[in-house]
């Protein structure tokens, strides 16, 4: 009797629980829901950002920034690294203060991206519909003149497309290891207004002057 009972309960609460799962399937779209928690990382001061806005130079308007992160080569041996590509990495970007412990941001797990194959920020938030989060990355590589880095380690890059003019951004990188997630210091830089190269326009020809009326005789 008492087995029958508690299965009498058990039941329908996995019942609940199904519906439950099924109806916040249907509210995210059915798809992958944003995620409104990051994961646990651990800041590796050894992984430095750098940030260059700049106006892009086929695109009127169009507000851009190359960013580049290094590490040297203890601190990618101490994460079981051997090198930076390859490695699982996301750029991360957030306009909120705060915002990465508060999980505003965006994430673009980056892979390689060109022009012809931009990579669009994933939204990490539920509701942000802002402008400044709608950017892209159209290049991400390993510079092919490698500047010295700190102890013979390794460099990456990546251009980011399409930023709110004036808007301050904090970027950061964050690396999938062996032993945990890490990420590098916040790096805050400002997007550049970029005025349109506007073509002047031609002054208007002036009418030719109408010929003089002949006076009757």
């Amino acid at each position: 009797m008492s087995r029958t009972f508690s299965s009498f309960f058990v039941f329908p609460s996995m019942v609940f629980l199904l519906v439950c799962s099924f109806a916040l399937s249907l509210e995210s779209g059915g798809g992958v829901s944003a995620q409104t928690t990051q994961p646990a990382s651990r800041v590796e001061a050894k992984l430095s950002v750098e940030v260059e806005p700049y106006c892009s130079e086929t695109k009127l308007r169009t507000s851009n920034a190359r960013i580049r992160w290094s590490m040297p080569k203890e601190t990618l041996e101490a994460h079981k690294l051997t090198a930076l590509v390859g490695a699982r990495q996301s750029l991360e970007a957030t306009v909120y203060r705060d915002g990465f412990e508060k999980g505003l941001l965006v994430s673009v797990p980056l892979a390689q991206a060109s022009p012809e194959r931009p990579l669009r920020a994933l939204v990490q938030e539920k509701e942000p519909k802002v402008r400044a989060f709608q950017f892209s990355v159209i290049g991400y590589e390993q510079p092919k003149e490698a500047r010295a880095v700190e102890g013979g380690g390794a460099e990456m890059s990546a251009v980011v497309e399409g930023l709110e003019p004036g808007v301050n951004y904090t970027w950061r990188i964050a690396i999938e290891t062996e032993s945990g997630r890490i990420v590098s210091e916040s790096t805050t830089s400002r997007a550049v207004v970029c005025p349109a190269d506007m073509v002047p326009d031609k002054p208007a020809a002036k009418p030719a002057p109408r010929p003089a009326a002949r006076r009757q005789p």
